[in-house]
């Protein structure tokens, strides 16, 4: 499990209340871009189970990305799976650049994971 600094923390109060218009899957915080893949801290996840599934803290991967948009300061990825993530912060080791080399790869053209390996 992952613990988030007070500028995380701040950013996240921010984001829960910004008015996105949808359900928000979950909340980033790290976030970085691989192989087309969001990864992350996860916060307030739809699906967060009491077994300790999806809690706050954890780190996530998520589906393929379909698109990455800008909604006011934030950028969401709207994934294979349907889901839509907020990206609250990125990871300070690159991750605001994975996002810049996920834009330019997908104005160039992506191939999706093979759904057996998702």
């Amino acid at each position: 499990m992952s613990t988030h600094s007070d500028s995380d923390a701040y950013r996240l109060a921010e984001a829960f209340n910004y008015p996105f218009g949808e359900l928000v899957t979950a909340y980033l915080t790290d976030a970085v871009i691989v192989s087309c893949c969001g990864f992350g801290v996860m916060h307030r996840h739809a699906k967060a189970e009491p077994s300790g599934r999806f809690q706050d803290g954890h780190r996530l991967r998520t589906s393929d990305i379909l698109h990455a948009e800008q909604h006011g300061p934030y950028w969401a990825l709207r994934t294979l799976s349907g889901s839509f993530y907020v990206i609250v912060s990125f990871h300070p080791h690159g991750g605001r650049q994975s996002l810049e080399a996920f834009l330019k790869l997908r104005e160039q053209g992506v191939h999706p994971t093979p759904q057996r390996l998702q």
